[in-house]
């Protein structure tokens, strides 16, 4: 039922109940991109929330779409709203990774 409300808020809900489940979805899906066992996102990374979310705000509606056009306007959608962070995101692993290498006194040799 949880998944049926969320549907109904995002399409006919106001612009804050979209905002308030765009958000939430958002954190849960970088979680899993981070892959770790982290409860919340880093604060240095709330910036990739707040992007992604205004993206998918303005996107209501072209869900599933990879394009779009309309009297000479073109739009095309990355595969994932999270490509762009990418390196942004796999940065922020190898900083975390070397932090722990360094608390447990371990070295890396590359």
């Amino acid at each position: 039922m949880a998944i049926t409300y969320e549907i109904k808020k995002l399409l006919g809900g106001s612009s804050d109940e979209r905002l308030e489940i765009i958000e939430k979805r958002t954190r849960e899906r970088l979680l899993i991109i981070l892959g770790s066992d982290l409860k919340e996102v880093p604060p240095e990374l709330e910036y990739v929330v707040l992007d992604v979310s205004l993206k998918r705000f303005n996107r209501i509606g072209q869900e599933g779409m990879q394009s779009y056009s309309q009297e000479g306007l073109s739009m095309t959608f990355s595969e994932s709203d999270f490509d762009e962070y990418a390196d942004e995101i796999e940065s922020w692993r190898k900083s975390r990774e070397t932090e722990g290498d360094k608390k447990i006194g371990r070295f890396r040799l590359y």
